[in-house]
């Protein structure tokens, strides 16, 4: 159902004319009745103490020897009289009743029969008629319901009525008919203090007055009461409610109809005008040319200024539509460069995972924008040295991996000129340094790893610590840092080193992962990652980022994540062999050390492999150390199921062998340098590699130990 302007107003303006109309009245009835009570109290108390000035005029006398002859009478028949109150003694007919208090009190009022009336019990008669009659006209003049003259027994909180004027025969009340305990509390306190007071309780009035005595001690001998009841109270706030809600009633339903008048002439109208105006204007948004549509509302004022306003919208929209449209276009060009650059940057990253003799390399990489700041890369240096690196790059997109590709390079041509560790880290910060207005720095984590030895050289920048997996042991790796990369171009830098072991995980990290957050702000920590590297099995790059993505849950990933896991998976070198000054009497020992370790291998296939090994130091101790002051020769064998492993690392004069072409027939009967030889270890072995790192040759020769088919 659809409500209008003016449906709402009409139902909003009656709902709050009831309300007002019914709290109006609540607070006027309220106010009327505490001002009715209050002029209640003041007649009540106005009447008991007129009624004891009466009393203390010139018949307090009468009252206290009243009061005298009462007393013994009371106290003899006391708890008789409380019996009575409590209903536990009863009568049968009112008659009885009557008969039993005349006989209580028939030495103080006239005999019934009127004979033998005494002058003393007539004056008494008289004077007890003149005080009942005068609480009678004054209750009556007030329009009071009772009027009682008591005395207050304190010691058994009784009130004793002396004279009533709701008693069935007023002129001739011999004697309470009802000993009451005082019944509120606030009655109890008057009487016993001796105060005068009047209170509304349950919408009756009560009103109590002493009457004091005459010796001056001020010692009340008897109290004044006056009551009325809530007929009075109540009928007059009922009435006075009812015509103070009509009154209001009316009022609010005039209101009403002139506010539902007002606004369906002055705010509807001009609202339905504005409508129209922005469904038409909507409309035409989907057109290829939209159009300003006016409400044309001429009203001065909210109204008025609200549809300049729209005007002034529209305006702005159909200007921001065309902005919209040039803004899309830049960033669908923005969007292809950013994903052309986020191609190179993976393109520049090593590829897949490395493996070479017992060790391997796998990497993780899940940069937070199109284009990260953080930076891999790991190559073999040598036959014998793996080196890898991981860093983190302070801010984030375009400008942070601009800066990482710089680094990079600077790294890669470091660590591949030879130079030492420490040396090419402090280049490399040198140059990071140089030119570094947007203040960017590095947080880095270099390696160099001897596979044959297992020694990890290492140098940690400001970075994260690796994580070491040892068995079930998990130890932080580095616990003394370098400065960040790009800070200080006059720092210095230490490496240190450790040594692995067969089994041996090495876990390097960027902070995109243990400060990674979620929806309550929890950092992932190391403690997380621990646990995760402890139970891992062989993905262990898959498994972490699985368990930060559901650690992570809703929280948008706000840093790259990269990770290097570098593992020994088998044992080092079985042979590694540095002869110093080598000789061709070298040669034979050389072939037999390396026979003795392939001892379960194929005979053809040791053989083929001595052979391989005879061309090669043949080939190292010709022609490498023509110009060489101490000639050095390394040769390393290193097995794997089937597989066997030769390196020969000299340092000679550079040369690659495998960039000799092939020779012809003529050339193979001058056997000239390195011919003859390198083909025939190239049609004996799977595969052939040569590097050159630093000022040494390292020729890497892979050999299948597999027997050969059988011919038959």
């Amino acid at each position: 159902m659809r409500f209008t302007i003016r449906k709402k107003l009409m139902l909003l303006t009656i709902t709050l004319g009831l309300a007002l109309a019914v709290a109006s009245g609540v607070i006027s009835s309220a106010i009327y009745a505490a001002s009715m009570r209050n002029n209640i109290e003041e007649s009540c108390l106005e009447a008991a103490v007129n009624s004891c000035e009466v009393i203390e005029g010139y018949k307090t006398e009468f009252v206290q020897r009243y009061k005298d002859k009462l007393l013994p009478i009371y106290s003899e028949n006391r708890e008789d009289l409380e019996e009575i109150e409590a209903g536990t003694i009863t009568f049968e007919t009112i008659d009885d009743r009557n008969d039993y208090f005349y006989r209580l009190t028939q030495d103080i009022f006239p005999p019934r029969t009127g004979f033998g009336l005494s002058y003393e019990m007539a004056e008494f008669n008289n004077m007890y008629t003149e005080i009942l009659q005068n609480i009678d006209m004054v209750a009556y003049t007030n329009g009071l319901s009772r009027g009682c003259l008591w005395f207050y027994d304190a010691e058994h909180d009784n009130i004793v009525s002396m004279m009533d004027t709701s008693s069935e025969d007023s002129q001739r009340h011999y004697f309470p008919d009802a000993i009451v305990t005082a019944p509120d509390g606030r009655i109890r306190e008057a009487l016993k203090s001796g105060t005068k007071t009047s209170f509304v309780i349950n919408d009756q009035c009560h009103a109590v007055c002493p009457v004091l005595s005459e010796d001056g001690t001020q010692t009340p001998i008897a109290f004044i009461y006056y009551y009325l009841s809530n007929a009075g109270i109540s009928s007059g706030v009922r009435l006075f409610t009812v015509y103070t809600e009509a009154i209001l009633l009316a009022a609010m339903i005039v209101i009403s109809f002139l506010i539902m008048l007002f606004a369906d002439r002055l705010i509807a109208k001009n609202v339905r005008k504005l409508s129209d105006a922005a469904e038409a204007f909507t409309s035409g948004l989907g057109s290829d040319t939209p159009e300003k549509i006016s409400a044309e509302v001429g009203s001065q004022d909210e109204i008025g200024d609200l549809s300049g306003k729209f005007d002034l919208l529209q305006d702005t929209l159909l200007g921001y539509i065309d902005r919209l449209a040039e803004q899309t276009a830049k960033e669908e060009m923005m969007k292809a460069e950013l994903s052309l650059a986020a191609r190179i940057q993976k393109e520049a990253l090593p590829k897949g995972r490395l493996t070479v003799g017992g060790i391997a390399m796998d990497s993780f990489l899940k940069p937070a924008r199109e284009v990260g700041g953080d930076l891999y890369d790991y190559f073999m240096l040598d036959d014998a040295h793996l080196f890898f690196c991981l860093a983190d790059v302070s801010g984030k997109g375009v400008p942070a991996a601009l800066f990482m590709m710089r680094a990079k390079e600077l790294i890669k041509a470091g660590v591949r000129a030879g130079r030492e560790l420490t040396t090419f880290v402090r280049e490399v910060n040198a140059e990071l340094c140089s030119g570094n207005d947007e203040c960017l720095f590095i947080t880095a984590f270099f390696g160099i790893l001897d596979i044959r030895t297992l020694k990890l050289s290492y140098l940690r920048a400001g970075h994260e610590q690796p994580l070491l997996r040892r068995g079930s042991e998990i130890t932080e790796v580095g616990e003394e840092s370098n400065y960040p990369l790009g800070l200080f171009d006059d720092a210095d830098f230490l490496a240190d080193e450790i040594m692995l072991a067969p089994g041996d995980t090495l876990l390097v990290f960027t902070d995109g992962l243990n400060e990674g957050i979620n929806e309550k702000n929890e950092e992932f920590g190391y403690e997380r990652i621990k646990h995760v590297l402890r139970d891992s099995g062989s993905d262990i790059t898959g498994a972490l980022f699985e368990a930060l993505e559901t650690f992570r849950g809703t929280a948008e990933q706000f840093d790259d994540v990269t990770m290097l896991v570098l593992s020994v998976t088998e044992s080092l070198p079985d042979l590694d062999l540095r002869i110093k000054n080598p000789t061709f009497e070298d040669i034979p020992r050389v072939e037999d050390a390396i026979a003795e370790k392939l001892g379960g291998f194929d005979a053809s296939r040791v053989y083929e492999t001595g052979i391989i090994v005879d061309e090669l130091m043949n080939n190292s101790i010709s022609y490498a150390f023509e110009e060489t002051p101490e000639p050095d020769l390394r040769v390393s064998l290193t097995t794997a199921q089937n597989e066997a492993e030769l390196v020969f690392s000299d340092n000679g004069f550079p040369f690659d062998p495998l960039s000799i072409p092939e020779k012809t027939e003529e050339e193979k009967e001058e056997d000239t340098l390195g011919g003859e030889g390198i083909s025939l270890v190239k049609a004996l072995s799977e595969s052939v590699s040569y590097r050159r790192y630093g000022d040494r040759n390292i020729l890497t020769v892979r050999k299948d130990m597999s027997p050969p088919p059988d011919e038959g």
